[in-house]
């Protein structure tokens, strides 16, 4: 009896210590193989380190009361609960999200990040705004649209129109040629940059790279340059984008990553203004190694 009511060794202090090296061991192979990225923030990665070694350090001081007597007050059986977790994170690898996982009601297109206005506030419209086959050439007059564009566009004098060849890079915004390029670095700022000053950038030319969402919602002539935004980690990811106007979305397939290049214009919804792109050209691109954007 004895014998059951004394170890000559401590279970808790060999069970905390292994399961602190196994959870530094698990952040360590995701930290090396840029997994990491799948489950947080690009900023959080020190923290991560920081924790994983402090978990190291930890692990060493149970080690050593792990080898002391002691005697025995209760099981250690609840330790056991940390451990699924962990098994869990060896043997279901990080998987990316794409449209098989998205409802269209989750999306936030064409408007502020964080301000509430989703898809569920604007696309609903798009039965309408897209259901027929009129909505692509000459639905708009591109003339008045430039004229009215180029003749406020910029009025602060970042970026005249006699001079559409240069490269401004201001705070993250880069326009070459007149045309916008969001990347992955800027791609947030642009989108919050253009909402939150549609009418100085109507009718202005715009290349972005995304995925491609469709949804019947959309309408046959409609769909999503979609990217995954993290604010944090993966359990606040949210699916960010522009809706796009173009005539042969049945050509696109699904999550296939393309390079869209054309007009911006505006659309409104219950008096609540949209983000709207009018394809001028898309072509297949390259899957960005980092496939999520950041707002900040």
């Amino acid at each position: 009896m004895d014998f059951f009511r004394k170890r000559s060794y401590n279970l808790d202090a060999a069970l905390k210590s292994l399961l602190l090296l196994g959870y530094a061991f698990f952040f360590f192979l995701t930290m090396q193989s840029g997994q990491i990225l799948k489950y947080v923030h690009p900023r959080n990665v020190p923290v991560i380190i920081f924790a994983g070694m402090a978990m190291v350090i930890c692990a060493v001081f149970f080690m050593k009361e792990a080898l002391k007597p002691k005697r025995v007050l209760k099981s250690s059986k609840s330790l056991l609960l940390f451990a699924v977790p962990l098994v869990m994170a060896f043997l279901v690898p990080a998987q990316k999200i794409d449209s098989t996982v998205l409802s269209y009601d989750g999306i936030n297109i064409g408007g502020a990040i964080g301000s509430g206005n989703n898809i569920t506030q604007n696309v609903d419209s798009t039965n309408s705004l897209y259901g027929d086959d009129t909505i692509m050439d000459g639905a708009y007059d591109e003339e008045a649209f430039y004229l009215e564009a180029f003749g406020n566009m910029y009025s602060d004098g970042s970026l005249g129109t006699a001079d559409q060849n240069a490269t401004i890079s201001d705070e993250g915004f880069q326009v070459e040629n007149g045309v916008i390029l969001v990347d992955d670095q800027n791609y947030v700022k642009w989108m919050e940059e253009i909402y939150n000053h549609l009418d100085k950038y109507r009718g202005k030319k715009i290349q972005v790279i995304g995925f491609v969402y469709k949804d019947d919602a959309f309408g046959k002539n409609a769909f999503v340059s979609a990217r995954m935004l993290m604010v944090c980690c993966a359990a606040d990811m949210q699916t960010i984008g522009f809706l796009c106007k173009y005539k042969n979305v049945s050509d696109l397939p699904g999550d296939s990553w393309v390079k869209v290049t054309g007009t911006i214009q505006k659309e409104t919804f219950e008096g609540n203004p949209m983000t709207v792109i009018v394809v001028d050209q898309i072509e297949n691109t390259k899957k960005p190694e980092n496939e999520y954007v950041y707002p900040f």
